[in-house]
């Protein structure tokens, strides 16, 4: 790993400084139509665009004279399929590891992954956190994503150990008097203390409108129940988490808030229409896109009345294409592929390959992970996708670790 950082660090400095460029985005002052019917499965929907600046490290076609994409060029040319295959999986440690034991060295071994999700039973104080973290990003011959999910609230993994303690929820945040000031301010403190902690990803903000009273999954996890509320604290809040050092992660997309199912244990259903949903549900995804996420979460949400399917969003190439077309050019990721909402219905490596097919870059969490990495790798072998789409998303998790 070190001589891979070392050679990173040279043509880094040797390099041209990376190139501001503008990518279209969706503006959210107004709601976006896209056409005057709701878009067939087979046509992805085109949404009006506006410029807007964004972070070039994000691109993928970046100019040739860019030090970071030579840089991760090479490394793609040096890096087996299967080291390939392993950067697309966030996994989760073994329960209640607290530190690197051999169940954490069994799993590295057995797969080379790009990233780590951290929850709560990982978690004791912040010297053995940061110990974690840090024996992590050593033992990876990669550098790592190492994600959490720190919302406020009741979605809290390491809050605990905060110099303030737990965060308040975006509910609270999205009921103060100054709503945007409280957003920014939050997630510039989460920012902060989980830099501190040696995360550089945060699984926040929750871009879902609380729509449904009797949706519990979501409920004080949003900052409200209207667009209106949530569309600029999702700015505000993924501002202040980038102002602290890490990586914001928009969720979960197309929108948890107005449904009655949570997808942990069942398929989750969005029953609006497409204006619907481009008027409200669709808006805090393009605010969060405008202020620069670099990740989007995927939920495992059908939309019957969309797509005229019940396909769950992290399966479906429709609204992979819709979050491409609506601007977004960062890591698309899907929610944990062990929630029953998707192992009721397909096998581990069925919802691994079938996500990656859809457009997902990061598989976190699958059930059976070594069923999941075998799976990847037949389909690979079968010809299923090709080393150019693998390529495509390796590219995109390379450029954020380093």
């Amino acid at each position: 790993m070190k001589k891979i950082f070392l050679l990173l660090c040279v043509v880094l400095l040797v390099g041209c400084a990376v190139v501001v460029e503008e990518r279209e985005s969706v503006l959210v002052a107004e709601p976006v139509f896209i056409g005057e019917a709701a878009p067939t499965p087979e046509t992805t929907p085109t949404p009006e665009a506006t410029p807007a600046p964004v972070d070039a490290s994000l691109a993928t076609d970046t100019p040739p004279d860019d030090a970071l994409y030579e840089a991760v060029e090479y490394l793609l040319s040096q890096m087996t399929v299967e080291e390939k295959i392993g950067q697309l999986f966030m996994l989760r440690l073994p329960w209640q590891s607290l530190y690197v034991n051999a169940g954490t060295l069994a799993l590295f071994e057995a797969i080379p992954m790009g990233g780590v999700i951290i929850f709560g039973d990982n978690v004791a104080s912040r010297e053995q956190l940061t110990a974690l973290t840090s024996d992590l990003q050593e033992l990876s011959r990669l550098p790592l994503l190492i994600a959490i999910d720190e919302e406020g609230g009741r979605v809290s993994r390491a809050g605990r150990l905060f110099a303030d303690g737990v965060t308040p929820s975006a509910y609270e945040i999205g009921a103060a008097l100054y709503p945007s000031v409280a957003a920014f301010e939050t997630g510039l403190l989460i920012g902060r203390e989980l830099v501190q902690l040696g995360f550089n990803m945060n699984f926040a903000p929750v871009a879902d409108i609380w729509s449904n009273p009797a949706n519990e999954v979501i409920g004080r996890r949003a900052f409200g129940r209207d667009a209106e509320v949530v569309v600029p604290l999702v700015e505000a809040f993924t501002l202040g988490l980038h102002e602290g050092g890490v990586m914001a992660v928009a969720k979960h997309f197309p929108g948890h808030g107005d449904t009655y199912e949570d997808s942990h244990y069942a398929l989750a259903v969005f029953h609006g229409d497409w204006t619907r949903w481009q008027m409200l549900e669709g808006m805090p995804f393009a605010s969060g896109i405008n202020a620069g996420v670099y990740g989007v979460m995927m939920g495992h949400i059908a939309t019957p009345e969309i797509t005229g399917d019940y396909l769950p969003a992290t399966l479906s190439n429709f609204w992979h294409m819709t979050l491409r077309d609506m601007g977004f050019d960062g890591l698309i990721i899907t929610d944990a592929l062990e929630m029953r909402a998707l192992t009721d219905h397909f096998t581990c490596g069925q919802i691994a390959t079938m996500a990656f097919l859809a457009g997902a870059d990061i598989l976190l969490m699958p059930h059976r992970e070594q069923q999941a990495f075998d799976a990847m790798l037949q389909a690979f072998e079968d010809g299923i996708f090709t080393e150019a789409r693998l390529d495509e998303s390796v590219r995109r998790i390379l450029r954020l670790s380093f």
